[in-house]
């Protein structure tokens, strides 16, 4: 017991801050009628499904509604801000870096703030401490919505620093208890019943993906990497590829990308017009326009994630400082080259497949004429991400508990 007891500690940490996170989902705004915000909200099953895969919660309006979202959102910016390889940028410290993440989260968090007060506009309660007024009560859970997701982000950073997975890990509860969500009515208004046949094809086909997910995520191209500044076995070690190198978070914006469009358009005025009719037959999914669509998304997705991942640039120039480098290719220029090609020939693998796991039940849609098979899509999206956030705890987990199993002599 006391061998493990930083892992004890940490596990302790994980729970109690992820018990507080899911309690601020449940603690409903004042000043709003939940009945008629709850009925504003339900239509929107593309932000309540993007909700679902990053942390935040749109069925009801809560003290934790965008919750971790906007700063999870804000980290994939600032990475692709950060791969650019501006001297200004690699020059700050940590603290602040954190600062210029969190006024990113916070510039988001403003916007879908906005957007979650526009929607629940007739649910709101006037009271005549704020003289009756519309606009103060909206102005009061505006910046509650605001409140809620600075908390959210303190929590995230006491799990970074006290607990397992990061803030990663307050996604994980939503995730699994959106499962049911994805499969019966990802897509929107077509549902999947979970009638007992269902059932049993769901649990049959979760567990092949599962597994192929698993082994895509730990699947890499090793690259020999000479060390001469180090000494014994280290001098030749290697340099991992994965194949999936943007993980998961394709599917955690593909929807949201491919959808955003028919929103823009889905006014009857805006509808009728050339432009209107192109755009809502290519974001159809049930439509061979829109099944070539997705796929073009989430590839794109892969590679713009990947290359945020990676940063094969930024590689090169921190091998070529640290004196490493790959046999017969000269550091600097053609280390970059290499790598660039290299990413792009594993990834391609990587992101084939993932193409393939993505547009595979909107295809069988459209062959067996049921709209509800397309949300095994968006289902096997959340598998996707439940994966990756597992695989990350497993590995502090694993690292914690044969932490003191290590012997210099």
């Amino acid at each position: 017991m006391l061998k493990h007891r930083e892992l004890i500690r940490r596990v302790g940490w994980s729970l109690l801050i992820v018990a507080i996170y899911q309690l601020g989902q449940k603690i409903t705004l004042p000043m709003i009628d939940p009945a008629v915000a709850k009925a504003s909200l339900e239509g929107r099953t593309l932000l309540q499904n993007f909700g679902i895969l990053t942390g935040s919660q749109f069925t009801l309006p809560t003290l934790f509604s965008l919750g971790i979202g906007p700063f999870m959102t804000g980290m994939i910016i600032w990475q692709a801000i950060s791969s650019l390889g501006l001297d200004a940028i690699s020059h700050l410290s940590q603290r602040q870096v954190s600062y210029i993440q969190k006024w990113i989260a916070l510039g988001l968090a403003a916007l879908q703030a906005i957007q979650i007060v526009y929607f629940i506009k007739n649910a709101l309660i006037t009271l005549p401490i704020f003289g009756n007024s519309k606009m103060a009560t909206m102005a009061v859970v505006y910046l509650m919505l605001l409140s809620g997701t600075m908390l959210s982000i303190f929590l995230g950073d006491l799990l970074s620093q006290h607990g397992l997975g990061g803030s990663s890990l307050l996604i994980l509860p939503g995730v699994i208890l959106g499962l049911p969500n994805m499969i019966t009515s990802g897509w929107g208004p077509f549902n999947y019943s979970l009638s007992y046949s269902h059932l049993v094809k769901i649990g049959l086909v979760t567990v092949v993906v599962l597994y192929i997910l698993e082994f895509l995520m730990h699947t890499e191209q090793r690259l020999k990497v000479q060390r001469p500044m180090m000494q014994g076995d280290l001098t030749e070690s290697y340099l991992p590829l994965r194949i999936l190198s943007a993980g998961a978070m394709p599917f955690m914006f593909s929807m949201s990308l491919f959808r955003l469009p028919r929103m823009i358009f889905s006014t009857p005025k805006a509808a009728n017009t050339p432009m209107g009719e192109f755009f809502l037959n290519i974001t159809d999914y049930h439509s061979w326009a829109g099944v070539l669509t997705y796929a073009i998304v989430l590839m794109f997705l892969g590679y713009a994630f990947g290359l945020i991942t990676v940063q094969p640039g930024q590689l090169a120039k921190s091998m070529k400082e640290s004196g490493e480098y790959f046999l017969n290719i000269f550091p600097g220029e053609q280390t970059t080259s290499f790598l660039f090609k290299k990413y792009f020939v594993v990834t391609s693998f990587g992101n084939i497949f993932l193409v393939m796991i993505g547009v595979a039940p909107m295809i069988l849609s459209m062959i067996f004429h049921d709209r509800g098979i397309a949300n095994y899509s968006a289902y096997f999206g959340s598998l996707a991400i439940l994966v990756s956030i597992m695989d990350n705890v497993a590995g502090q987990f694993k690292a914690l508990y044969q932490k003191n199993d290590y012997h210099l002599f």
